[in-house]
C-alpha cells in the first residue's frame, strides 16, 4: 500500500472544506519515524488550521491536513533514529505550525523528538489528549516562573488547557484558585477562554503579578491587554518542543502526577466535518477522537 487517506483543506473555509482524499504515505527522512496513526485528538487550534486563523510561520501549502495529537504504532524509522522499533506504540505531536504536518491521517512521519513510547498505563485513546494541551500547560507555569506557596488563578480549569495548567501548578506547590473560590486577589492568572473571563483573571491579579494566556490576539476580537498595573501579558504557544519533553509528560502520567482529559467521544476520520461541528457548537465534557476508518485503532 503506498496511498493512505486524510482528511484535508485545500481552501480556508466552514467545516464543510473538510474533505477526505487520498495521498501518498509519507516517506521517513533520517532522523524521522512513521507513525501509523491510531488517533488523533481534536483540538481548538484545527478549527483555526481549518478557516485561516492559525498562525504558520510559512504560507499554508495545500492540500492541508490539520491536527496536533497523535497515538499509534512505529511502522518505519528513518536513518539515525535510536529507542524507537516498527511495531512500538507511540503518542506524538505534530508541531504542525513549522512543518504542517497533520493528524488527520492514516500515517504520519514525524522527527523523532516528536515521538515517545506511550504510557504504559493508558490506552492509544486515552493517551491521545495529552500532548498539545499538557505541554502547553507544562510552559504556561514555566512562563509564570511562581514561587511555591504563591497564587494562581485558572479561569477554565475544566478547560482543555486549563485542567493540566491545574495540575502542573499544584505538583509545583502553588495554591491553586478558580473562579468560584476566588477570595481576594492572586499574584498570577491563567486564561485558556478569552473574552469576559479573561478580562475578570486580569483584574484579579495584584499589582506587579503575572498573567498568561493561550488566547491571542487573533482568536479575540479587540486583542490582546496592554500592559497595565505593572503586569506584562504573556502569550503561550508551542513554537518549539523542548528537549526530553515527550519523555517527561509520559514519566508524569505513569508516576500519577499528571490525569489526562477523558474523551467524550471518538468519530471516524470520515466524520471529520461533524467533529468540527461539535466543537465550534461547544458543550463537550472531555476531547473529541478522531481514529481512521480501519478495525484496529488501538490497545
Amino acid at each position: 500500500m503506498t496511498t493512505m487517506k486524510a482528511a484535508v483543506v485545500n481552501g480556508f473555509g466552514a467545516p464543510e472544506v473538510l474533505t477526505i482524499t487520498e495521498l501518498p504515505i509519507p516517506v521517513p527522512d533520517a532522523g524521522e519515524v512513521l507513525v501509523r496513526i491510531a488517533a488523533a485528538a481534536v483540538n481548538p487550534a484545527d478549527l483555526g488550521m481549518r478557516d485561516g486563523r492559525y498562525p504558520w510561520r510559512d504560507e499554508p501549502r495545500f492540500p492541508l491536513i490539520p491536527g496536533y495529537d497523535i497515538t499509534g504504532t512505529v511502522a518505519e524509522v528513518g536513518e539515525g533514529v535510536t529507542g524507537l522499533a516498527v511495531g512500538d506504540e507511540v503518542l506524538a505531536i505534530t508541531m504542525h505550525a513549522t512543518s504542517q504536518a497533520g493528524s488527520y491521517a492514516e500515517y504520519v512521519a514525524l522527527p523523532a523528538a516528536q515521538v515517545t513510547a506511550a504510557p504504559k498505563n493508558l490506552s492509544l485513546l486515552q493517551a491521545v489528549t495529552l500532548p498539545l494541551n499538557a505541554l502547553v500547560a507544562r510552559q504556561i507555569v514555566d512562563v509564570l516562573g511562581l514561587a511555591p506557596g504563591r497564587s494562581v488563578l485558572v479561569n477554565a480549569p475544566r478547560s482543555a488547557v486549563g485542567a493540566y495548567v491545574a495540575q502542573y501548578a499544584a505538583l509545583d506547590g502553588l495554591v491553586v484558585r478558580t473562579p468560584a473560590d476566588l477570595d481576594g486577589q492572586v499574584d498570577a492568572a491563567v486564561d485558556t477562554v478569552g473574552g469576559e473571563r479573561a478580562r475578570n483573571a486580569f483584574d484579579a491579579v495584584a499589582d506587579g503579578g503575572r498573567y498568561a494566556t493561550i488566547v491571542p490576539e487573533f482568536w479575540v476580537p479587540g486583542g490582546a491587554f496592554a500592559e497595565e498595573r505593572g503586569i506584562s501579558p504573556a502569550f503561550v504557544a508551542l513554537h518549539s518542543l523542548p528537549d526530553g519533553a515527550m519523555a517527561g509528560l509520559v514519566r508524569s502520567v505513569e508516576a500519577g502526577e499528571v490525569t489526562p482529559t477523558p474523551v467524550d467521544r471518538t468519530l471516524p476520520l470520515s466524520r471529520a466535518v461533524e467533529a468540527h461541528e461539535l466543537l465550534e457548537a461547544g458543550g463537550l465534557r472531555g476531547k473529541l477522537v478522531l481514529t481512521p476508518d480501519r478495525s484496529e485503532t488501538g490497545r
